[in-house]
C-alpha cells in the first residue's frame, strides 16, 4: 500500500505504524459491551435566525439516555445531523458527547464519526482526534465512488494504522464508478476488512435481509455487528443468527422500549418481543416514514419534554399539522400493555 497521495512521509509513517493499534484487552471490553440497543446522538440546534448546535442540550440528551439505562452511544452521520454541520461542529460534538459520556459512573461507549464526505486524512485526522477525547470506537463511512475494492481497502487501512482508536466501519451501498445503481459491498472486501486490526464493529446498512445474512456469516466471528434498517423486526431474526445488535428508532424518545425488547430476544420471550414490535414500533414508524423519520423522532422527543424539534436549514422540522399526527400516534402507542409503566 502507498500513501503517496496523501503527502504523509514513509519514514515517520513507518515508525508510527509499529504501534498503531488498539490494546486487546481495550479491544475484548468494547466488544463484551457493544451488544444489544445503540442509540444515536440526535443533535439538537437553537432557534432561529442562528440554529446554532446546543452543545448543553446535547449533554441533556447523554443525562437522560444514561439515567434511562443506555450504555451504548453513538454520534452517527445522518441521525447527528453530520450533514448540517462544519467540520469544527463534529469535532466539538465528539468531543463534548464524548466527555459528558465518561463522566458517567459506570462504563459506557461512545462511537463518534468523520464527516460523510471527505478525502483519507480527514477522516485520519477525525481518527486522532476522536483518540486524543477518549472516544472507544470511531464510525468511517465510505461515499466516494467505488471503483476498486484496493481503494476502499486502503482507505479504512490507512486510517487503521495512523491511529489507536478502535473502527467501526458503516456499510452501505457504494455509489458505481460508472454511475446507476449503488453497488453493494463485495462479501471478499468485507472479509479483508474484518482482518484489519483495529477494525472492530460494523454497522450493517444495506437494509436488505438476505445480504444482511451473508454479511453476519461472512464477519460475524470476527466483528460486532450492528443492524440497521427495517426496525426491530430485523434484530429477533438476525439475533439468533448472531448479531450483536441494532440501531434504536423509538428508543431514542422512549430508550426503556428499546432496553425491555432486547432483554426479550435475550430471555427469548418473543411474546413481549413481537408485542413491542407490532403495538408501539410498527405504529410510530409507520407515521414517522410517512412525514420524515428523522424530524419525526425530534417530533416525538420535544412531546415526551426530551429535546425541541427545531431543525438547522435546509433540513426543516415537521410542519404543526403533520406534527400533531405523530403526537396522536404516539400517545396511541403509550397505551400499550408493552409500554414502559403501563400495567
Amino acid at each position: 500500500m502507498t500513501f503517496s497521495a496523501m503527502n504523509i512521509n514513509r519514514k515517520r509513517m513507518k515508525s508510527y505504524l509499529s504501534k498503531c493499534q488498539v490494546n486487546p484487552i481495550i479491544q475484548s471490553k468494547i466488544k463484551e459491551m457493544l451488544k444489544g440497543p445503540v442509540f444515536p446522538i440526535i443533535t439538537p440546534f437553537t432557534e432561529g435566525p442562528d440554529y446554532e448546535v446546543d452543545y448543553d442540550a446535547a449533554c441533556k440528551y447523554v443525562d437522560f439516555l444514561y439515567d434511562e439505562g443506555v450504555r451504548n452511544f453513538y454520534i452517527m452521520t445522518y441521525n447527528s445531523r453530520f450533514s448540517l454541520l462544519s467540520w469544527d461542529e463534529m469535532k466539538k460534538l465528539n468531543e463534548v458527547v464524548t466527555k459528558r459520556i465518561k463522566s458517567k459512573p459506570e462504563d459506557c461507549i461512545s462511537i463518534v464519526a468523520d464527516p460523510m464526505m471527505n478525502s483519507t486524512q480527514v477522516s485520519v485526522e477525525f481518527a486522532q482526534h476522536a483518540e486524543s477525547i477518549g472516544a472507544d470506537l470511531i464510525s468511517l463511512i465510505f461515499l466516494e465512488r467505488h471503483y476498486s475494492d484496493d481503494q476502499v481497502f486502503n482507505h479504512f487501512n490507512t486510517v487503521a494504522q495512523n491511529s489507536n482508536i478502535g473502527i467501526l466501519i458503516h456499510e452501505q451501498k457504494l455509489a458505481s464508478a460508472k454511475g446507476g445503481p449503488a453497488n453493494l459491498y463485495p462479501l471478499s472486501l468485507l472479509d479483508r476488512l474484518a482482518d484489519i486490526e483495529n477494525v472492530i464493529a460494523l454497522k450493517e446498512d444495506s437494509k436488505l435481509p438476505g445480504f444482511s445474512e451473508k454479511v453476519i456469516e461472512t464477519v460475524g466471528d470476527r466483528l460486532n455487528i450492528l443492524i440497521s434498517g427495517r426496525g426491530k423486526r430485523q434484530f429477533v431474526h438476525f439475533h439468533r443468527m448472531g448479531c450483536h445488535g441494532y440501531l434504536v428508532g423509538v428508543g431514542s424518545f422512549a430508550p426503556k422500549v428499546s432496553l425491555d425488547f432486547y432483554k426479550a430476544c435475550e430471555n427469548d420471550d418473543m411474546t413481549t418481543a413481537w408485542g413491542i414490535i407490532n403495538e408501539i414500533e410498527r405504529p410510530f414508524l409507520s407515521i414517522g416514514m410517512k412525514h420524515g423519520w428523522h424530524p419525526a423522532l425530534k417530533s416525538a422527543m420535544e412531546a415526551e419534554g426530551v429535546m425541541n424539534r427545531v431543525e438547522r436549514p435546509p433540513l426543516i422540522q415537521i410542519p404543526d399539522q403533520e406534527n400533531d399526527e405523530i403526537i396522536e400516534v404516539l400517545d396511541r402507542v403509550k397505551t400499550s400493555q408493552y409500554w414502559p409503566g403501563v400495567e
